[in-house]
C-alpha cells in the first residue's frame, strides 16, 4: 500500500494513544504507566496531535518526551522499529502546510484559518508571536518566504523534531486487515488510499459509520470534537480524552479484533 500508510503486524496487544495536544504532563504520566505494562510482542500507535494548541508552553517538551519513549520502546528486546507508528494529526497537517504557506493563493486567510484551529501554540513554541506572524502573512511572498525559512530553522534547532514530522503516516492498518487506525475521520465510501484530507477533517464521516468497512473489524481514532473519553460502537472506537483541553490522555490496548483488553489514563 501507499508509503503514507503504516502496516502494523497483528499482535495480541496493540497500544493506541489518543490526541495529546501538547499536554506534556498527561503524556508523561501515560508513558510512566505504559512502561510498566508494555512487553515484547506489543505494538504502539500514536494517533496524532502532538504539537498542541493554546499557550504552546509545553510543546517542545512534549515532542522530546515522544522521542525519548520511542527510543525506550524500540530498545525492548524483541521489538522492531516497524512495531511503532506515529500518525499525522490535524496539528501536524497544519504545521506541514505552514512551512509552505508562501505558496498558498491567500496566505493571510489560510493563516487565520489555522489560528482558528489552534496553530498559535505551535507558532509560540518555536519562538514566534502569532500576531506578528499574522501581519507578516499580508506583506507579500518575499516576507512570507523569509519567515517560513526562519520557522524551519527554529524547528530544526530542536533535535529530532523535523525527523519526526518526516516520519508521520496518514493512517495505519493491521496487515490482516482487521484494524485501521486514523487521526480523526474516515470516509466509509472510499478505500484507505483515497481519503484525501478526511483523516484530519472528516470527523463527522467517522461518526456516521454504521456498517463494516471492507473486512475491518474496527476503525480506531484518536481525536474527536464531540464527546470525550472512550466511545465504543460496533465498528468504531474513539479514544480522545480531552488532553490539552482540560481533560486527560487515554491509551488503550486492543486485541486482534479491536476489543479493549487494557487501558491507561493520565487522570
Amino acid at each position: 500500500m501507499s508509503a503514507v500508510l503504516a502496516p502494523i503486524k497483528p499482535a495480541d496487544r496493540i497500544w493506541v494513544v489518543g490526541a495529546i495536544n501538547g499536554d506534556y504532563r498527561a503524556l508523561r504520566v501515560v508513558h510512566q504507566k505504559l512502561a510498566e505494562r508494555v512487553r515484547p510482542g506489543d505494538r504502539l500507535v500514536y494517533l496524532g496531535n502532538y504539537w498542541g494548541d493554546g499557550s504552546g508552553e509545553h510543546v517542545v517538551t512534549t515532542i522530546n518526551e515522544l522521542l525519548l519513549f520511542r527510543r525506550y520502546f524500540i530498545a525492548i528486546d524483541g521489538v522492531d522499529i516497524a512495531d511503532i507508528a506515529f500518525l499525522r494529526g490535524a496539528a501536524e497537517e497544519m504545521l506541514s502546510k505552514l512551512q509552505q504557506i508562501q505558496f498558498a493563493p491567500n496566505p493571510g486567510e489560510v493563516f487565520d484559518w489555522m489560528l482558528s484551529r489552534g496553530v498559535a501554540g505551535t507558532v509560540r513554541a518555536y519562538g514566534f508571536d502569532p500576531a506578528h506572524v499574522q501581519t507578516t502573512m499580508r506583506q507579500g511572498a518575499h516576507a512570507i518566504s523569509q519567515w517560513t525559512s526562519m520557522f524551519g530553522d527554529a524547528l530544526r534547532r530542536h533535535s529530532g523534531h523535523n525527523a519526526l514530522m518526516s516520519d508521520l503516516k496518514h493512517a495505519a492498518y493491521s496487515t490482516d486487515g482487521r484494524l485501521i487506525f486514523v487521526h480523526a475521520g474516515l470516509d466509509g465510501s472510499r478505500p484507505l488510499t483515497g481519503q484525501t484530507d478526511t483523516f484530519w477533517w472528516g470527523g463527522s464521516m467517522f461518526e456516521a459509520i454504521t456498517e463494516r468497512y471492507y473486512d475491518c473489524a474496527r476503525i480506531v481514532r484518536g481525536s474527536s470534537h464531540g464527546q470525550a473519553g472512550l466511545q465504543e460502537r460496533e465498528f468504531t472506537l474513539s479514544i480522545d480524552g480531552g488532553a490539552g483541553r482540560g481533560g486527560h490522555l487515554i491509551a488503550a490496548a486492543l486485541d486482534g479484533h479491536g476489543k479493549i483488553v487494557d487501558h491507561i489514563t493520565s487522570a
